[in-house]
């Protein structure tokens, strides 16, 4: 089922979208319906350019990642753990040693830097990982703990494949440990979704956003409106999460 959902949710990335429309077009051509085909084609353009431009790309992101900005450990407060969500790893590499981390490896970084900073003595770290793969909680341990973070000072929730189940699973383990007050530390996009689920637990969260990827600076030699790989990423990342909050806010689960 989990599968199935993530194959279906592929459908409303850009990429994917777009290649569909454009095999559309193709067949509409070859049969003859040649005001669809153009028709298809002209969406098929659309759909593909407009998230890969600057505008676009900040159009879908910036309302996600500007309700939830960076804070310094300093402004944060003192809680009783903090929780780390995975997505920080692809999982470990095949020539390399350990986890492969991904765009969201800020995440560790932080949730690394708040524990030295002595705002919680925990850290939990939610994440599981799909049959025969490493656990991804196992893996970003191991990376907190080559930054000098003990492991008896890690809880680890193994089991999670979605948001959602980090939520409740991560939720349960916390209250079970008489831990109330979290810093939930993901990707500033991240953060709407994630901060309604775990305060649907009854937990108390304060956000620890970060791995903004709107950058403060353009690129000066490489104008808005030419359509770029990484800015269809950051687009495709933005529409991932509106998808998924509209999905978890219809299905009750926020």
């Amino acid at each position: 089922m989990l599968t199935a959902t993530k194959l279906l949710s592929l459908l409303v990335y850009p990429l994917s979208l777009g290649l569909l429309l454009l095999l559309g077009a193709v067949f509409s051509g070859a049969i003859g319906r040649r005001g669809l085909s153009w028709l298809l084609t002209l969406l098929a353009f659309l759909v593909l350019y407009f998230p890969s431009t600057e505008f676009g790309s900040e159009a879908l992101m910036q309302p996600l990642e500007g309700r939830h900005p960076a804070f310094s450990p300093e402004e944060l407060p003192a809680a009783d753990a903090i929780v780390l969500l995975g997505g920080a790893s692809n999982g470990p590499a095949r020539f390399g040693r350990g986890a492969d981390l991904n765009d969201a490896a800020d995440r560790v970084m932080f949730a690394a830097e708040l524990y030295f900073s002595g705002k919680a003595p925990i850290i939990l770290i939610s994440g599981g990982g799909a049959e025969s793969m490493p656990v991804e909680a196992e893996l970003l341990a191991q990376q907190l703990q080559a930054l000098q973070i003990p492991r008896k000072q890690l809880l680890l929730e193994t089991q999670s494949r979605t948001t959602f189940d980090n939520a409740v699973m991560a939720g349960e383990m916390l209250k079970n440990a008489g831990l109330k007050h979290i810093l939930l530390v993901t990707s500033g996009a991240h953060m709407r979704r994630s901060l309604a689920l775990f305060e649907k637990q009854g937990l108390q969260v304060t956000a620890a956003a970060t791995d903004h990827q709107i950058p403060q600076f353009s690129n000066p030699h490489i104008p808005g409106w030419v359509p770029t790989f990484s800015r269809l990423a950051r687009s495709s990342r933005a529409i991932h999460e509106w998808v998924g909050y509209w999905a978890y806010d219809n299905s009750g689960k926020l």
